[in-house]
């Protein structure tokens, strides 16, 4: 990362201590600005003494590089108000751009889940803070006479910040009121568990969705591609990392370990459509190359979305990927939208 030129500190400080604090994590003076604006109005709403005192030392703290959420205690996405926690991943713009995306799909009736008057289950493994179900709840509640949506996550932190989220949230109206046919919850569970599995194989689960830890080893002890100093040093490697512990199938990756056991859930719940949030082109390759191999493949089809799915990509996002399935058929896999690419959309045959 290229050092702050010492003029531009000068500048900052000229307006503000504050700001001047603030730029080694913003960067450029408008995002300090913006910053300590948010930073104000939070000392404003939590205490009436010492104002400039707390906000002097938040502006410290956010510096250093700790997250703004995590000071703020929440981030928004879509209409809603997530609640943030230290230990608890913090929700990215380009999650909630896929998100959306997925809803979009969803009403259209481009992923053959079902007419309107159909009920729909969606489930999210390793939900973290609820983000993603909730947000899906929310988009997709008008859409459907019965809708089911569950996160399923094994950090008790996570699972206790999420359902807060769910209570927060329909406190505040940003959620439909629930009832015996449109439910959002969340579920503590360990995805490599067969129990927690054996729960959910009691329901119907049209779309599985997931972001889970992908990060390698190496990028998390010495950093590298998408993930910076701040990320390693302040969020949860729980959520980012897959563990040491987890046996690695033969030839996958240990930072792919979850998308082979996502693989194989997806085979034994049979939804029509899954949605994987991955780290880069490279993992995306990995785990297309190895999903064309699933038995899960065959009559599958398969695409690559980028961090803005919905936006026309730049002359030079072009990202093909050609690819034969397990039953011989080949398919060019085409990456869609603007940006890195984020996200892997399967949409399932009945296998």
């Amino acid at each position: 990362m290229p050092r702050i030129p010492p003029w531009l500190f000068r500048r900052a400080n000229r307006r503000s201590p504050n700001i001047a604090a603030l730029l080694p994590a913003c960067r450029n003076l408008q995002s300090a600005v913006n910053e300590l604006r948010w930073l104000k109005e939070h000392v404003n709403g939590i205490t009436r003494t010492d104002k400039e005192g707390l906000l002097s030392r938040l502006c410290r703290k956010r510096g250093h590089g700790y997250p703004l959420q995590y000071i703020l205690g929440t981030q928004p996405f879509g209409p809603l108000d997530i609640k943030c926690r230290p230990g608890v991943l913090i929700p990215r713009p380009e999650t909630e751009a896929y998100t959306y995306h997925l809803a979009d799909l969803i009403k259209a009736g481009s992923l053959g889940v079902g007419a309107s008057d159909q009920g729909l289950g969606i489930v999210d493994f390793c939900t973290g803070t609820g983000c993603i179900p909730l947000l899906l709840y929310a988009l997709l509640y008008r859409q459907f006479e019965g809708l089911e949506v569950l996160g399923v996550d094994i950090s008790t932190q996570a699972v206790s910040l999420a359902r807060n989220n769910i209570a927060h949230n329909a406190r505040l109206g940003h959620l439909p009121d629930m009832r015996p046919n449109h439910t959002v919850d969340i579920l503590q569970g360990d995805i490599f568990q067969d129990q927690t599995l054996e729960k959910l194989q009691e329901r119907t689960w049209d779309v599985m969705v997931s972001n889970p830890p992908y990060i390698s080893r190496r990028a998390w002890r010495h950093g590298g591609g998408q993930i910076g100093h701040s990320v390693r040093k302040y969020e949860p490697s729980l959520a980012l990392v897959p563990g040491d512990g987890i046996p690695i199938p033969a030839d996958w990756e240990h930072e792919d370990i979850f998308y082979a056991r996502l693989l194989d859930i997806a085979y034994r719940l049979k939804p029509k459509a899954m949605l994987l949030e991955i780290g880069d082109e490279m993992q995306a390759a990995r785990v297309i190359a190895r999903f064309s191999q699933h038995r899960l493949s065959v009559g599958s089809h398969m695409e690559i979305w980028r961090d803005w799915p919905d936006m026309t990509p730049d002359h030079d996002e072009g990202f093909l990927l050609d690819t034969t399935t397990a039953d011989g058929c080949s398919q060019t896999v085409v990456a869609k939208g603007s940006g890195n690419v984020r996200s892997i959309l399967l949409t399932l045959g009945s296998s």
